[in-house]
């Protein structure tokens, strides 16, 4: 079946790849992908699949059934795109001014409409269910988390669930696989600093929050590099300082914005207590005073062993060894796939699209090159498991 798939996939890259720019070049952010989620349903349409969605949501489930019962696969693609002006010099750059497509979600959606197009039409030769989800806001606030608790996917019994991710940091049409965490737990700060505002001629009779909010930013970086295992990566930065309105004038307050990233949920629940003590108690030795709000969001993304064997086996027939590659370090990036995992057996692989920009660069551009893989690997990780499902009995 797998060579029906790859002539599929070569038949359909065309298709496919026409949608993917057309998708860039209409791009929406999280929670506004109305006319993505349009596109998606007008792709669908044709191929005679049970289609779900939900009012508050711009979600999309495709559902193919096989020929008999079996096990059931859930695939997934996050669709929203990022707050981003583009830059490149391609033809169909992004019309929406403010707007791109520079995570590469363009691209994962192209290839989950193709993989989705494959398996409708092979339908009728296989065993089992087709759980095709299309996701909005992966980037704010977790639209995995929303659909999740939506009832899209209510009675369904999922066996295993994967999504890849472009990658461009591996040359086009590599597989890129890690056991274990793969990607990072997110906790975004404020801190509001207060001290006494005053002439900045005389500053001694003034609380300086900007000062204070000097030595809060090279303290936390005390918790990298001493209140850690060396093996257990943690990133504390600081992205955002407002504070001030005048040259000659000491403010009452500043303000500070940032983000917490760690792997393990023993590491999170500590960092973020030590934290937030330094922060206080540094605002407090010099004589001003800290709020700290932490607002915790993704969870680590933990990739299932057994399936990430899965996907190496796979992939290794589609791509061949030479082209598979086992991601040596986790990602300090965060994915909201992560929510799937902790409900599901599963995992999430790279789709190498290098060389190209890096992730989230004004300039990003998914690489066409990387579609047909994409779409074969998807399609056949879904027959493969459910062929293995059927030989087991499941």
């Amino acid at each position: 079946m797998l060579k029906n798939i790859h002539n599929l996939a070569h038949e359909i890259l065309p298709e496919i790849t026409a949608a993917r720019r057309h998708l860039h070049q209409y791009p929406e952010l999280s929670w506004q992908e109305k006319e993505t989620a349009t596109f998606i349903h007008k792709f669908l349409a044709p191929l005679d699949l049970e289609i779900r969605t939900t009012d508050n949501l711009h979600a999309t489930v495709a559902v193919i059934r096989g020929a008999k019962p079996g096990p059931t696969v859930g695939l997934r693609a996050d669709i929203d795109a990022l707050p981003i002006t583009e830059q490149g010099d391609i033809p169909y750059r992004s019309k929406n001014v403010g707007c791109m497509h520079a995570c590469g979600h363009d691209g994962h959606t192209a290839v989950l409409l193709g993989a989705t197009k494959i398996l409708a039409e092979l339908r009728h030769e296989l065993r089992g269910t087709i759980i095709c989800a299309f996701q909005p806001a992966e980037e704010h606030n977790g639209g995995g988390k929303a659909l999740l608790a939506s009832n899209l996917l209510q009675g369904f019994d999922i066996d295993a669930f994967f999504a890849l991710h472009a990658w461009p940091y591996l040359p086009s049409g590599t597989i890129g696989i890690k056991r274990g965490a793969m990607m990072s737990a997110i906790d975004d700060f404020e801190i509001a600093i207060h001290g006494k505002s005053g002439h900045a001629a005389h500053p001694l009779a003034a609380i300086d929050p900007v000062l204070i909010s000097a030595h809060v930013i090279t303290a936390v970086q005390s918790l990298v590099t001493r209140e850690r295992h060396g093996a257990d990566p943690v990133v504390v930065s600081v992205t955002m300082i407002h504070g001030g309105t005048a040259d000659n004038v000491i403010p009452s307050e500043v303000r500070l914005g940032g983000t917490i990233r760690t792997l393990q949920d023993e590491t999170r629940e500590r960092m973020n207590r030590r934290f937030t003590e330094l922060v206080e108690g540094v605002a407090q030795s010099f004589g001003g005073r800290a709020e700290v709000r932490l607002d915790p969001s993704y969870p680590s993304l933990v990739n299932d062993d057994r399936m990430v064997d899965f996907v190496e086996k796979v992939a290794t027939e589609i791509v061949g060894s030479s082209k598979v590659v086992e991601l040596k370090e986790p990602s300090m990036g965060g994915e909201d796939f992560a929510y799937y995992l902790q409900k599901y057996p599963g995992a999430m692989f790279r789709l190498g699209t290098g060389p190209a920009p890096s992730l989230h660069s004004d300039t990003f551009n998914f690489n066409d090159d990387a579609i047909e893989t994409g779409m074969m690997m998807m399609a056949s990780l879904t027959v493969k498991f459910l062929e293995r499902g059927a030989e087991s009995g499941d």
